[in-house]
């Protein structure tokens, strides 16, 4: 007869209606199928189905060593999960802080464009007008 091993990396997590201790073992049949995608779902248990004899296979210390493996390998997947999120956190902020500071340096050129523009356009105008004006005193001597 086979059983289901259920182990709880966080020991007296409670789920599925029970407080559950570091691993324990229940007959196969206790568990419904939807309960066990639930454990399985939860990255703070693991499910394994075992031979009967299985429970008394393992010494204390083998069994705490395997659990303390397993939650070493969860926390490591779990910090290299969050520093590719922070990496790309950080990466997609410099994109929008660049795009940011693009868009004001465009318009900065743009509006500079515009007064320089306005600024040639009044002193053509003024150098007309300083043209006309010694016209007409060279004309007046």
């Amino acid at each position: 007869m086979t059983k289901v091993q259920i182990i709880c990396s966080s020991p007296g997590m409670r789920r599925n209606g029970i407080v559950h201790a570091a691993s324990a073992f229940y007959d196969a049949d206790r568990w419904s199928e939807t309960e066990l995608e639930r454990f399985d779902a939860d990255p703070a248990f693991t499910v394994r189905v075992v031979d009967e004899t299985a429970e008394n296979v393992k010494t204390d210390t083998d069994f705490r060593l395997a659990v303390d493996t397993e939650v070493a390998r969860q926390v490591e997947a779990l910090k290299a999960s969050l520093e590719a999120g922070f990496a790309n956190a950080v990466k997609d902020a410099v994109a929008d802080k660049t795009a940011e500071l693009k868009a004001e340096l465009d318009n900065a050129m743009d509006w500079a464009g515009k007064d320089l523009v306005a600024a040639n356009g009044k002193i053509t105008t003024l150098e007309k007008q300083l043209a006309d004006a010694k016209k007409k005193a060279t004309a007046e001597k």
